[in-house]
């Protein structure tokens, strides 16, 4: 019997320790998060992209505003994700604006109210080797629009000195 109560006595002796938390590990990743998370937060604004669009490249400083986006591709033409036109019908029609996103650009328009002096801004993201005529029709459409502050989104490179003095050294001096 002597051995029944000391069996009960150890198990409520183990039911009211309190469990321990290390709390010197914890406070390690955690202090190593916000160190990670503060070197990896920056100014650099990030767009959306596809697969479908390689960027040109600019060594512009600045940056633009975030805006509406125009994303254009080789098959289609996209408005803050929402698709407006193919670009094998837009190659087929002789209209100089592109009707479908001139719908969604008159929506979009609608939805921001009083139109500003300037006409609202708008960023055309396409691909380096997008066609001058499309890029024609799009930017028209756009200024019919009230969309008349276009930007195109590139990948920043090196600032204008830098690919200066690459461009010296990567070109032979004259001898004098």
């Amino acid at each position: 019997m002597k051995s029944l109560h000391a069996d009960r006595r150890r198990a409520r002796q183990k039911k009211s320790k309190a469990a321990g938390l290390n709390l010197v590990s914890l406070m390690d990743i955690f202090t190593i998060l916000v160190f990670f998370l503060m070197v990896n937060s920056s100014e650099v604004e990030v767009l959306q992209t596809s697969s479908k669009i390689k960027l040109p490249d600019s060594s512009s400083e600045q940056r633009p505003e975030n805006n509406l986006v125009i994303s254009v591709s080789s098959e289609d033409l996209v408005v803050q994700g929402r698709p407006v036109a193919m670009i094998a019908e837009v190659a087929g029609d002789s209209a100089p604006v592109i009707g479908g996103l001139k719908t969604e650009l008159e929506y979009q328009a609608e939805r921001r109210g009083a139109v500003p002096e300037n006409g609202f801004q708008v960023t055309v993201m396409g691909d380096k080797e997008l066609p001058y005529w499309l890029l024609k029709k799009i930017l028209l459409t756009c200024q019919s629009t009230d969309f008349a502050q276009v930007n195109l989104a590139v990948n920043k490179v090196a600032g204008s000195e830098e690919l200066l003095q690459a461009a010296a050294v990567e070109q032979p001096g004259e001898a004098s």
